[in-house]
């Protein structure tokens, strides 16, 4: 089975990282700031964005890989190959669509969805072609922990930002109520208080819930603190013998 990734649309930068972290590899080179990689394939403009952006140095001929660049052709590789994983290995799809909906993925999928999909698989070390994940600090940690990346108002901490996520609720006038005072999908606030009813921050206004509504809006924290003992962790068992 070939590991082969068309370019999508608009994230060709990341593809053509993407090429270069697999040319090395093919080199038997360990991937790494300061790697040497012919600009071969790469058109002009590609190469000029590519240094513009402080991804790479040019040398003579050749590109020279920044501490920046590696950073990023790490993250989409990983991305890449967890993305794989998953799909092949839970999902159960066949390789064509494995590969297709992980080029889509990889560009989808931050460090902490990254993190959430390794540690739900077990860290695996490599893709179903063989090739290795890079580890995230989620591997070096050794964490067994599924981190939930929406989680309700209520999991928050005073002080702790976030993003809306949804509304999960399927009463219409609750909904209506809670966009018109601006909590809706997308939208930032602070969790200012939680006792004894949560008080929320939204632009310059705040708002107050009880713990029933507070319940229903589910939000995507900016900086998810790691907390051990709190009861929305969910536990997965390592795989043996996965390489």
């Amino acid at each position: 089975m070939e590991e082969s990734c068309k370019p999508c649309t608009g994230e060709d930068l990341e593809e053509i990282l993407e090429e270069v972290w697999t040319a090395l590899e093919q080199r038997n080179e360990t991937p790494a700031a300061g790697a040497r990689v012919t600009a071969a394939g790469i058109s002009d403009e590609q190469r000029e964005r590519l240094v513009s952006e402080g991804l790479a140095l040019h040398s003579d001929r050749d590109l020279v890989l920044t501490e920046e660049g590696f950073l990023k052709a790490r993250d989409v590789i990983r991305s890449h190959r967890l993305a794989e994983r998953l799909l092949h290995d839970v999902l159960n799809l066949n390789s064509e669509e494995m590969e297709r909906s992980a080029c889509r993925f990889e560009h989808m999928l931050g460090n902490d969805a990254a993190d959430s999909v390794c540690i739900l698989l077990g860290h695996p070390r490599s893709c179903p072609h063989g090739r290795p994940i890079p580890p995230g600090d989620c591997c070096v940690a050794g964490e067994t922990m599924l981190r939930p990346l929406v989680v309700p108002l209520t999991e928050l901490d005073t002080g702790e930002t976030a993003t809306v996520a949804y509304i999960g609720t399927r009463d219409n006038a609750r909904l209506s109520y809670l966009t018109s005072l601006g909590v809706m999908t997308g939208r930032p606030l602070e969790l200012v208080q939680r006792r004894p009813s949560y008080i929320v921050k939204i632009d310059e206004s705040t708002v107050a819930f009880d713990d029933a509504i507070a319940r229903e809006i589910f939000v995507r924290p900016v900086h998810r603190k790691k907390r051990e003992a709190r009861g929305w962790r969910r536990r997965f068992r390592w795989r043996d013998g996965r390489s």
